[in-house]
């Protein structure tokens, strides 16, 4: 396999709204039989705003496996959990894995992460010349890092960094500091994503938070007059004398 000349593409979308979806393809100009020896990776470092719902990745382990590392919190916002990015490292299912045709001789293959964003803090947010704006936030997506794991006989593979992967995720690789290598694959594209994220405004609290209050009190008032009505007609129903 000529490892040396793989290169992967990512993306987010879409890049607005709360649930993107970080698609990555991996161009393999030529294919050989020693694909088997190797183990496909994918590293992905998240920012607080943004996180994988390991639940929903279970369902895919057709596909891919995966370690996570950080925050499993799927409901709490971003202010009320520590700030520091999460980890994932998904493991591609090559033997099961779906390659399309991309070029002459070559194969690619697609991955996607469901992801979703967090609420983030509310913000005041405006213009100089007093018009307010959308709050919108630019997050910052680091692309994913991909890499094989291969045997150190096969070809000669270039050694990865260690600077380019955390402590907890090469200790979670099988083999790594014994017979095998590994072997990273370029981005075509170093920049990162960067996403729109949608936030609250701190102008709108005094108006929004009393009005929820409000709305949950006349539900509970309503429901509290439809249960007391719905017991009233079987009581009465219930004393109502039987006619033979």
């Amino acid at each position: 396999m000529s490892i040396e000349m793989a290169y992967i593409t990512s993306t987010l979308q879409p890049t607005k709204g709360f649930h993107p979806v970080s698609i990555s393809t991996l161009h393999f100009p030529h294919i050989n039989p020693d694909w088997d020896q190797c183990s496909l990776y994918l590293h992905y470092l998240l920012p607080s705003l943004l996180f994988v719902d390991t639940h929903e990745l279970a369902q895919r382990n057709a596909s891919y496996t995966f370690r996570h590392w950080g925050s499993r919190d799927l409901e709490r916002p971003a202010h009320a959990l520590p700030d520091e990015p999460s980890e994932l490292l998904v493991n591609v299912n090559l033997q099961e894995a779906s390659l399309e045709s991309d070029g002459e001789n070559g194969r690619k293959l697609l991955v996607e992460v469901p992801m979703h964003l967090r609420y983030a803090a509310p913000r005041f947010h405006g213009t100089e010349t007093g018009t307010k704006e959308k709050p919108y936030e630019q997050v910052r997506v680091d692309l994913p890092q991909a890499f094989f794991r291969c045997p150190t006989s096969l070809s000669h593979p270039i050694p990865a960094s260690p600077d380019l992967l955390s402590e907890r995720v090469l200790a979670s690789l099988p083999g790594v500091k014994e017979d095998n290598a590994l072997i990273l694959i370029p981005n075509s594209l170093n920049a990162p994503i960067h996403l729109r994220h949608p936030g609250g405004n701190q102008e709108d609290l005094s108006l929004v938070e009393p009005l929820t209050a409000l709305t949950i009190l006349a539900c509970f008032l309503w429901l509290l007059h439809v249960s007391w009505r719905t017991a009233a007609r079987m009581s009465s129903n219930s004393t109502r004398p039987k006619i033979a």
